[in-house]
């Protein structure tokens, strides 16, 4: 079964701004986040059971954000980040080995991993009505994602990499 989420247009946006400053500007978003995965996850958990709603969401945002946490923290360094990137990664595995990457990256990353969810989704072992649970508590999760877009994606989060982190890169 297929299943389609719809990326929000100022996600879109977001996505090909972290693009652009990443491989033609030469930009490195600043690690440790200020705002890390983690941080963000706890604060969706926190928004969603906020609502009160009696469609059994907020006892499946626990899961889902534990699900999103693990698939990124399993994906980050072989799927997620730009060749670009590769040598702050090995510099961040240095400076936190025991450190889980959800609590050392930030949104742009997190948003990456939206962009081939669908696929991974589709090859999952659900019934067509678990599918769709998920598919859309994850359209809720990025549709949370755009309305806080302005506080989680913030071109002042990169920075210009130095001379010797880009020959480092190439």
């Amino acid at each position: 079964m297929e299943v389609e989420l719809k990326l929000p247009s100022v996600l879109k946006a977001c996505l090909v701004e972290d693009w652009d400053l990443v491989n033609k500007q030469k930009q490195l978003f600043q690690l440790p986040a200020e705002k890390n995965i983690d941080y963000i996850l706890a604060n969706y958990v926190t928004f969603v059971k906020s609502q009160g709603k009696s469609d059994n969401r907020e006892y499946s945002v626990d899961e889902l954000v534990y699900g999103i946490r693990e698939y990124f923290n399993n994906i980050l360094s072989t799927q997620l980040l730009c060749q670009f990137e590769k040598p702050q990664y090995a510099e961040i595995l240095l400076a936190y080995p025991d450190v889980p990457m959800s609590q050392i990256y930030g949104a742009p990353h997190l948003l990456r991993l939206f962009v081939n969810i669908e696929t991974t989704l589709a090859y999952l072992s659900l019934n067509s009505h678990s599918l769709m649970s998920v598919s859309s508590y994850m359209q809720d999760f990025l549709n949370y994602l755009a309305e806080n877009s302005t506080s989680l994606f913030n071109v002042s989060n990169y920075k210009v990499a130095s001379v010797a982190y880009c020959f480092k890169a190439l």
